[in-house]
């Protein structure tokens, strides 16, 4: 018998259940990681905390993950496909509820997540990283509507993305006390300045 065929012998065969063994025993880590970061700042989690808690040993933890961070760092790009396949906004129509709606649906999905990443514990990479793809939206709907120059853009789509997404992380903080249909019109007014108009409030310098 040649060497090659001993080889070949010799060599494990896939199991076919090993695909679903492996994506369980990897969200079994990623779950006790974070049961853990949700209570704790990340800096402070280590690789036993996480293998006591998912009941694997080291070597298992590291067949799927290079570190700590790699696996929030995997969380996050699990969440990103959501973020980034929202419908541009409709420039269309002047005053369009639905890329907030868009928002909402994706965030509420996930929301397990995003009220801990956005929270001041959370990673400030991934609030960027929403922000920017958010911005790019916005970006196309403000150029259609309102000239200004590059660096007042900058800090326009600053203003609209940053208080979009802390909107409605506050409503799911407040248990979504008022309902949707009441929350878009809200947002739509506040976007349009036509709410500080209403308040006759003076936002000259």
């Amino acid at each position: 018998m040649s060497l090659c065929r001993i080889n070949k012998l010799r060599r494990p065969t896939m199991n076919k259940k090993q695909p679903d063994i492996t994506n369980v025993t990897k969200k079994t880590i990623k779950d006790a990681f974070w049961e853990l970061y949700k209570e704790k700042k990340i800096e402070k989690i280590t690789v036993k905390d996480i293998t006591l808690k998912a009941g694997y040993n080291r070597s298992t933890f590291y067949a799927y993950f290079t570190d700590v961070y790699d696996i929030l760092e995997q969380i996050e790009e699990d969440l990103m496909p959501g973020i980034e396949h929202i419908p541009p906004i409709d420039t269309s129509r002047e005053h369009s509820p639905d890329f907030f709606e868009n928002i909402i649906t994706i965030y509420e999905k996930n929301s397990a997540y995003y009220s801990v990443l956005l929270s001041e514990n959370g990673d400030p990479r991934f609030a960027i990283k929403m922000k920017n793809v958010f911005k790019s939206m916005m970006k196309d709907a403000i150029t259609n509507r309102v000239s200004i120059s590059p660096e007042e853009m900058d800090y326009a789509l600053e203003f609209l993305v940053g208080a979009t997404l802390s909107t409605v992380k506050h409503w799911f903080d407040q248990d979504k006390n008022i309902p949707m249909h009441q929350l878009l019109p809200l947002m739509v007014k506040l976007m349009d300045n036509r709410f500080v108009q209403e308040l006759d409030i003076d936002m000259a310098m």
